[in-house]
């Protein structure tokens, strides 16, 4: 009969946890990431934004310590806005706000603003939130 060496468990799990890191970084954490570039293609697409910095500039990272690992996906700043949506609103200068006027060809100097009283805000993207949901059911089949 076979006997099992005395570090058996711990090398048991040193290989349960290279595995798991490398599965993370090699697949997991690639696939999350595909899955909301394309997700946030289609958003930009369907509302005329220039946001391809999002998916362009994302980094991803796995980082272990003892027994844990962690997948870490950052967006660039400002990303949320995007994700989350933002609903008109007045946006107040102290003492004035400073601004480039396309449509009028030039500069504005104002005490206030209410941004996005013409085209309603920005809707909501969900491409984060929505990419999490599919990768589980992706990993759950």
């Amino acid at each position: 009969m076979a006997e099992l060496g005395s570090d058996f468990e711990n090398d048991l799990r040193e290989a349960i946890l290279a595995d798991a890191e490398e599965t993370l970084r090699e697949e997991i954490g690639p696939t999350l990431q595909n899955i909301a570039k394309s997700r946030w293609q289609s958003y930009a697409s369907r509302n005329g934004y220039d946001i391809s910095h999002i998916w362009e500039d994302v980094e991803l990272s796995v980082t272990r310590d003892g027994d844990s690992i962690e997948l870490r996906i950052e967006w660039p700043e400002l990303t949320a806005l995007f994700e989350f949506g933002v609903s008109p609103h007045t946006i107040e200068g102290n003492p004035l706000l400073h601004f480039y006027w396309e449509e009028a060809d030039q500069w504005v100097q104002t005490e206030s603003v209410e941004w996005g009283s013409e085209t309603g805000g920005i809707p909501e993207s969900r491409a984060i939130r929505d990419s999490l949901l599919d990768l589980r059911r992706v990993m759950s089949s």
